[in-house]
Parts: C-alpha cells; structure tokens; sequence
C-alpha cells in the first residue's frame, strides 16, 4: 500500500504538534506501507530529520519566515499536484486543510486527520480562521474518512458538521521521548512551575499568571518558567502589573533542555481554554512531571486520573489545583505514579497501526 502525504504542514510550521504527528506517524507505518512524499519541497520544519531518510528539502534566505513559508506552501503544493496527477499512490493524506489537491486527486480516496476546532470556537483570536473553517469543513464532506485525534474531536466533527459517526476513526496521539539525554537550561533553579508552548489567545495564559501572583504570594521562592517566545510587550506589561515580572522568565528549549525543565519542574500546568489532544501532558507524564490541566475539552480523556483539574476561567481554582501538588508530596508522587501507568496505553506504533486500519476501509 502506497500513501502520498503532502508538505503542506511542513512549510509553514517548524515545530509543533502537527507536524510532529505526521512525523512519528510515517516513522511507525509497517513495512507494508510505504509512505510517498512529493520531492523536492522547501521546509524548515525540525522534525523532518527524525524520520532518518534523507529528504531532498530546500529552503530560502531571503526576507521573513512568514514571507518564506508562504512561498513554500505555494512550491510544494505545486509539487504535490504533479505527484497526484501521477496516479503513482493507493491513497492519499493531506497534512492539513488547504483543499488545493480537490482537482488533482481524480477518484482516488483521501483520508483527512481533524486534531481540534480552535478556529471555530475562537474565529477573532487566530489568523486566517474563516479561511481555514471553510475549507476544514470542504474536505471533511469530501473525505473518504476522517481521524479525529480524539473522542471530544469526533463529538466536535459531529456537532459542528453534522457527519456520520461511521466516518470517523478515533485514534489518539502516541508518546515518545523528546529526547535522549537532558540539558540543564543555564539561569533555571527550583522551585518553579512550567508551562509549554503558544501563550496567545485560547491558551489562557492570562489565567496562568493570576494564579501565579496568588501562588507566589504564599511562597516567594516560586517562579514561573515559560518555555517557549520571549514575553511581548503586553506581557511584560501583564506580569508587572501582577507584581511577578521578576519571578518569570520566557526560554526557548531545545528538546534535550524541555525535557530537563519538566523534570525538574514542582508541575506542569496547561491553562488551555481549549485544545484537541495536548501532547505535552504525555511530554510532562513521561518526564516524571507532575500536571495540573484544565478541565475542558480533551483532557480528561486524555490525561485521566492522572493529573490535578481546575476551571481554566477561574484563576483563584487554577491556584487551588497546583497548590495540591505543592503542599503536599504524597499527591505529586500518587499523580506521577497514575500518570506512569495510562502513559503505557499511548504508543506511536499504536497511533500508526490504528490509522492504516483507517486507511484500508477507506480503499474498500
């Protein structure tokens, strides 16, 4: 079984959840499917290497990266078009949801991954959101079949589309270390609480940080490390006026250094309003990193019980949650031993063996 995968995630994200997926996913296909990727295609994406074949990427040196990824979708979707006029493929996976293959595909199938409907739930937080809404809903009627990372995906597929359920396969995300060894981060000392990634938007890290001011006020020594962009402005002016811009510091990780500052972290707390799967709770649960996680979407599904739950619209319960793990050890060592166990059940190997089941009853 031959499956042709577009580039489209890969010029535009360096590094992010869904990339990775499609990553892991080619990496863990059994040999009997052979994932094809149309070349040459521009990227810059950091995942790429991982899948230990050599690739013929390109990039530029000229202007922004946002000037430069939109040359990319252009080239490789360019490419991608040949490729499938080609014929030369049993099916095919697009990486996400520009529907600019529709007129090249011919009757050949096409399975559709769906992670999360952060456009429609936040359409005035995220750029290009109608955009992405209508052609996210184009080719979810048009697919063969769709995954959904996961149950709470599914229900949002259903409720906002009103598709059958029989076209839906649920298969979660898989877990794999970020890496092999871990790098101390230089200026990070204990006690601090971690966050990860995006803070803009639905990510509620406004609500992080109120909670933070409520929490640092009973232990001064506590600090906040965000691992990710450096604060903007409005950050800046947020934490100072909180009274905690010396407590919290913003660093770009390299993998080997995130897994250090999870492992060393008091607890991980993701303050999201909303998301479709959440990878770094696993990242967290396999660095042995206590959680704290909203209540919201999918999380309970996929962290179980084996994280702390609060109201990510109310600071004062995001404060109450973590301050569980901090005042008492036996509940960060019950969290990181439930954690240990339900992590068994989210592999890579799984995640891929699931998806060509998928991918077989959409060539029946």
């Amino acid at each position: 079984m031959k499956i042709l995968y577009d580039t489209q995630v890969f010029a535009w994200q360096r590094y992010g959840g869904i990339s990775r997926y499609f990553v892991e996913l080619m990496r863990h296909l059994p040999s009997s499917v052979r994932p094809v990727i149309p070349a040459p295609f521009f990227s810059e994406n950091g995942y790429l290497d991982d899948l230990g074949v050599k690739l013929p990427v390109k990039r530029l040196e000229i202007g922004s990266f946002r000037l430069r990824k939109k040359l990319y979708e252009w080239a490789d979707n360019s490419m991608a078009r040949q490729q499938l006029r080609g014929g030369d493929f049993d099916l095919f996976h697009p990486t996400y949801y520009n529907d600019y293959f529709l007129s090249s595909l011919g009757k050949k199938p096409f399975v559709l991954t769906i992670h999360d409907f952060t456009h429609e739930r936040y359409p005035d937080l995220l750029p290009d959101a109608r955009k992405v809404i209508r052609r996210k809903e184009k080719l979810a009627r048009a697919a063969t079949r769709i995954i959904a990372i996961s149950e709470n995906t599914r229900r949002d597929i259903i409720d906002y589309y009103g598709i059958d359920a029989d076209k839906i396969d649920v298969i979660h995300h898989g877990y794999s270390s970020l890496a092999t060894h871990r790098t101390p981060v230089d200026g990070i000392e204990a006690p601090y609480l971690l966050f990860v990634g995006d803070r803009r938007r639905y990510k509620n890290f406004k609500g992080l940080a109120e909670a933070f001011a409520e929490l640092s006020r009973q232990d001064t020594s506590l600090k906040l490390v965000c691992a990710g962009a450096p604060f903007s402005a409005e950050e800046h002016k947020l934490l100072n006026s909180l009274g905690i811009a010396r407590q919290c510091m913003a660093v770009e990780a390299s993998n080997s250094q995130l897994l250090w500052l999870y492992a060393n972290a008091e607890c991980f707390v993701y303050p999201s309003l909303y998301e479709g799967f959440g990878l770094p709770v696993l990242e967290a649960f396999g660095a042995g990193c206590p959680v704290a996680v909203s209540s919201t979407s999918c999380f309970p599904e996929v962290a179980r019980d084996g994280a702390a739950y609060f109201d990510p619209a109310d600071s004062k319960d995001i404060a109450a949650a973590v301050s569980t793990i901090l005042d008492d050890e036996s509940v960060a060592r019950n969290l990181t031993r439930r954690a240990s166990a339900i992590l068994r059940d989210y592999s890579w190997q799984r995640t891929a063996q699931q998806t060509v089941v998928a991918y077989r009853a959409a060539l029946r």
